[in-house]
């Protein structure tokens, strides 16, 4: 990674990493391999990333907070930082992604052409498997239709572009343009974990920005715990009980946002329904996974958000 560009009228790239007591081999991989990609490289360590040798990526910036403030805020220090620094684009990862050496390339790519077809684009993300099943599985993007909330699958996408049109992506290898996230788009850090990117999308799309998925760049990345149960055309992600706890609060949360369309209302409490009950069958520690989720819709329909307390 260099501070010196050889083409000064192409746009600064950041990159924002934010970890949590992680898997240290697979965020040391993540920075490597994002390292040669961008201009600017910040972890922002909600804790736990002592282990990692940041002394092998020069540049690589550690924005170490004294507690965990959760996913939005640690997002809106990273931009912060980013912003200062003159980035035009940041890209955001979860501390469990595996990007390919031509993510960024292709992805800013793919922005400009936006640009240049005068396309109001806040955001582009990449199509994501999970990188521990031996199977590439594709999770779906997800578009608003005549006919509700519409499923497309990145390899089998009809009109086989590049790009599609989709209403929400997920904070690992969204492409920002900053000048979004000035424009009064800050992450919401109430939402502390679950749904901050989701939220985030929802408000983009009210203020007339557009988001993009991208079909032709592909990242493995795992989205809970262990690989998911695909049960009734959804993805059950295995989390622990705290994880359970906000994403039943944050689910009745954005439910609440007036941005928010009836048709999506729908899906997230219908969805919400479902994993309330499948997930009493195949997780672990069924009471504990029953009470926080409990407490969770409990805490939705009080408005209560930010970090948990007993």
């Amino acid at each position: 990674m260099t501070n010196e560009q050889s083409d000064l009228s192409a746009p600064l790239i950041a990159a924002v990493v934010v970890g949590f007591f992680p898997e240290v081999d697979v965020l040391q991989a993540l920075l490597n391999k994002l390292h040669t990609q961008v201009q600017q490289l910040y972890l922002v360590d909600n804790g736990g990333c002592d282990a990692l040798d940041l002394n092998a990526l020069p540049g690589c910036q550690h924005i170490k907070l004294d507690k965990n403030y959760g996913l939005g805020y640690a997002l809106n220090k990273g931009f912060e930082a980013a912003h200062n620094n003159g980035a035009s684009y940041v890209a955001t990862f979860d501390q469990d992604s595996a990007p390919p050496g031509n993510l960024i390339e292709t992805l800013l790519a793919q922005h400009l052409l936006l640009k240049n077809n005068q396309i109001n684009c806040a955001a582009i993300g990449p199509s994501f498997f999970d990188r521990r099943e031996t199977k590439k599985v594709y999770f779906p993007f997800y578009k608003e239709g005549a006919e509700g909330i519409q499923t497309i699958l990145p390899p089998n996408h009809v009109d086989n572009t590049k790009i599609v049109e989709v209403d929400v992506l997920i904070t690992s290898g969204m492409l920002i343009k900053t000048d979004a996230w000035l424009d009064t788009l800050r992450y919401d850090d109430g939402m502390f974990v679950d749904y901050t990117d989701t939220e985030w999308c929802f408000r983009a799309r009210d203020k007339g920005y557009r988001l993009f998925g991208s079909t032709e760049a592909q990242m493995g990345h795992a989205l809970s715990d262990a690989p998911p149960v695909r049960l009734f055309k959804l993805n059950f992600f295995h989390y622990s009980a705290l994880r359970r706890y906000y994403y039943f609060r944050n689910t009745l949360l954005i439910c609440k946002k007036p941005y928010v369309s009836a048709a999506w209302k729908k899906r997230l409490l219908t969805g919400l329904a479902l994993r309330f009950v499948v997930s009493l069958f195949y997780e672990n520690k069924r009471w504990s996974q029953f009470t926080m989720m409990c407490k969770g819709i409990w805490a939705g329909l009080h408005n209560k958000n930010g970090a948990y307390s007993r």
